[in-house]
């Protein structure tokens, strides 16, 4: 294959994950985009980027396998610690200020696709720690949701590695974590506000009056006419002034675009309009 062929085919690759996907390639260094795009041509044994993605169109599973690849998917707590700095210093803040304009005091946070749990445990840590020992006149509850059952077991049970609390301060591991067998299990003073559910984001039921809700990393496994679908949900569950945060190598469909408000387009944030 010739260089400029090759340059040719891997940009149109590069376009096609954008486009059916929602993959953000620029989030991503090109020479580590494309080592890892090629790491899974040789696994295929495939050496030519027209082939693969000849490949990509038949099988939904390699499909998958490569979104796996490039984002590297870990589970940890306070995962891009930015997005958490962000909810610290804007969406909290907005929210209570939203609630104390309304006289309410319900909040309520959504985990979709949580995971194991670092996620939303995370979140119930930021909103303990920001309302102090008020948080208890309002009803907050963050609802984690997952379509895998098992790992929602782990979740419930929330005991976790030292590679998973690596973002984790001394300070938050003393207060929230109790060390069990050289891990970590959250206290039952943060399990209280997480209730973890079995819940499809594609077909499940709708839930309503969220004020922030949170799916990072798993919309880019989904073609863009379902992400449409998705963040169409995600706008009638949204209590109006209600934050969305996605994933950092994801972006909104141009018509969700539309409807959302931009927040904070380096961390993904947006804001449902009045």
């Amino acid at each position: 294959m010739s260089s400029e062929s090759e340059n040719s085919g891997f940009e149109f690759l590069k376009k096609k994950i954008s486009g059916e996907r929602g993959f953000n390639c620029s989030y991503y260094k090109e020479s580590i985009l494309k080592r890892r795009i090629d790491s899974r041509m040789r696994r295929t044994e495939i050496d030519s980027y027209k082939d693969y993605v000849s490949l990509l169109d038949r099988s939904p599973q390699e499909y998958n396998a490569l979104i796996d690849t490039l984002t590297v998917n870990v589970t940890e707590f306070f995962r891009n610690p930015l997005v958490f700095k962000a909810m610290e210093e804007v969406i909290i803040p907005n929210l209570l200020f939203y609630k104390k304009i309304q006289s309410r005091k319900v909040i309520r946070v959504w985990s979709a696709g949580c995971a194991s749990g670092e996620e939303p445990y995370s979140v119930a840590i930021l909103f303990k720690e920001f309302l102090g020992d008020e948080i208890d006149d309002y009803v907050f509850f963050v609802t984690a949701t997952d379509i895998d059952d098992n790992i929602l077991d782990k979740a419930r049970e929330g005991i976790y590695t030292a590679d998973q609390m690596k973002n984790v301060t001394k300070e938050r591991l003393d207060n929230y974590f109790n060390e069990v067998a050289g891990k970590y299990q959250v206290k039952d003073s943060i399990k209280k506000y997480v209730k973890f559910r079995h819940h499809d984001v594609i077909s499940g039921e709708e839930t309503h009056y969220f004020d922030l809700i949170l799916c990072r990393n798993l919309l880019i496994y989904l073609s863009r006419g379902v992400q449409d679908e998705i963040f169409e949900r995600f706008l009638r569950s949204l209590n109006p002034y209600g934050y969305l945060v996605i994933g950092k190598s994801e972006t909104l469909t141009p018509e969700a675009a539309k409807r959302f408000e931009l927040i904070d387009l380096c961390e993904r944030i947006y804001r449902k309009p009045p």
